[in-house]
C-alpha cells in the first residue's frame, strides 16, 4: 500500500524585510531624525521535501536557521514568497503558551478556540473539554482565569489541549516540559499513543534526547537552507559535526 503524502513542500523560499540605520551622509537625515534602510533577508531558501502520514519528523539547526519560520509555513501562518506548501489534513499547531492561552480566558475558552481551529463540530467540544480537564488534572481550577493559574497548571492545560484534540498533523515548536515526573510520564505515553494511531508530528527542538526519543526522521536546517533530510541518527551525527 502506497504511503499517503500529507505535506508537500515544493521549492519554497521565504523572505523578511529588516530595517537598519542608514549611516550614509546622504541617507536623508533631517533635523535630527535618523533614517533607516530596508534590506530583504532570506529566511528559507528553496526548500523541497515531502512528509508522509505516520511520520514523526524533528527539525533541528542552530538559532536563526529558519526552524520556526518553516513550521509556521506548514501551519499556514506565513505564506511562501516562492514555491508552494500543500497540506492534506487537519493541523494542530503549538507555538508557545502565549499563543495558546489568553490571560483573560478560562480553560473552556482555550478548548473552544483550539477545537474550532481544527474544524471539530461544536457538539463534540463538551466531550473534548472533559477529556482535557481530566488529563490536565485541573478539576478544581476551571473557573479561574488563565492569568491566575500557576506556571505548572498552564503547562498541564497546554499539554492537555495539544494531546487530546484530534488532528491529522501536530506541530510543536518545542514540546512543553513539566517538573512533575508522573505527569511527564503520562505525556510521553500519550505521545506514543498518537504515534501508534498513525498521527503525524513535526517537532522543532533544541533537546536532542527528545528528538531521538520521538522522531524517526529529521530535517537539518542551516542559515535557511536544507542541509539534509534523513533518519534521526544520521542527522544528529551531521548536526554534531557542524
Amino acid at each position: 500500500m502506497a504511503t499517503k503524502k500529507l505535506i508537500q513542500v515544493d521549492s519554497v523560499s521565504k523572505y523578511f524585510n529588516l530595517q537598519s540605520k542608514n549611516n550614509s551622509r546622504s541617507g536623508g537625515q533631517m533635523d535630527g531624525f535618523q533614517s533607516f534602510k530596508t534590506t530583504t533577508n532570506p529566511v528559507l531558501k528553496d526548500i523541497t521535501l515531502d512528509i508522509n502520514q505516520g511520520e514523526w519528523i524533528g527539525i533541528i539547526g542552530k538559532n536563526g536557521s529558519g526552524k520556526s519560520t518553516f513550521l509556521k509555513l506548514l501551519a499556514g501562518i506565513h505564506s511562501p514568497d516562492q514555491g508552494q506548501v500543500t497540506v492534506d489534513g487537519s493541523i494542530l499547531p503549538f507555538f508557545g503558551p502565549d499563543e495558546m492561552l489568553h490571560p483573560e480566558g478560562r480553560a473552556e475558552d482555550a478548548v473552544l478556540v483550539k477545537a474550532l481551529q481544527v474544524g471539530l463540530p461544536r457538539e463534540d467540544i463538551n466531550k473534548i473539554y472533559n477529556n482535557i480537564i481530566n488529563f490536565s488534572e485541573l478539576h478544581d481550577f476551571t473557573s479561574q482565569k488563565i492569568k491566575f493559574l500557576s506556571t505548572g497548571m498552564k503547562t498541564r492545560l497546554i499539554l492537555g489541549l495539544i494531546l487530546n484534540i484530534n488532528a491529522d498533523i501536530y506541530l510543536f515548536d518545542e514540546i512543553p516540559a513539566t517538573t512533575d515526573a508522573n505527569f511527564q510520564a503520562k505525556v510521553n505515553n500519550r505521545l506514543q499513543r498518537l504515534k501508534q494511531m498513525g498521527k503525524t508530528a513535526i517537532i522543532v527542538s533544541h533537546n536532542m534526547d527528545e528528538i531521538q526519543q520521538h522522531c524517526n526522521k529529521c530535517i537539518l536546517l542551516h542559515k535557511g537552507e536544507l542541509v539534509a533530510y534523513d533518519n534521526t541518527d544520521t542527522i544528529l551525527r551531521l548536526y554534531n559535526q557542524m
